[in-house]
């Protein structure tokens, strides 16, 4: 993995972790009723999935020049490939990647929720 991706990718984790923090939070705030938390959660996670995708999907469009990957890009002499190019590629792949690992994690907060819900 070069560097340009490992930039993408912390990007992405470090939207994706503000992101959950905040999904933490309210589960937190839901945790009197543990079934209707991790529902919240999962819906949520899901939510973050379909931004995800969305917004890799749109990549080709936009110009996203505010990143750690864009000035890594910046920095490096690549004559031989397109600079935007090159950046929605490796952003696209991490949008994609953390889009799979949200789901995941939506699903087990799902069926952690059923669990619970049967509990009651």
């Amino acid at each position: 993995m070069d560097a340009l991706q490992r930039a993408a990718r912390a990007s992405v984790a470090r939207i994706c972790g503000f992101y959950c923090l905040g999904v933490l939070f309210i589960m937190a705030a839901l945790s009197f009723d543990p079934a209707s938390s991790f529902r919240a959660g999962a819906m949520l996670a899901i939510a973050l999935s379909a931004a995800l995708v969305y917004k890799a999907w749109n990549m080709p469009f936009n110009k996203n020049d505010g990143d750690d990957a864009w000035a890594l890009i910046k920095s490096q002499d690549n004559s031989s490939q397109d600079p935007n190019r090159l950046h929605s590629d490796a952003l696209r792949t991490a949008y994609h990647e953390y889009s799979k690992r949200a789901m995941v994690v939506a699903l087990g907060l799902w069926f952690v929720s059923v669990v619970a819900s049967f509990s009651d």
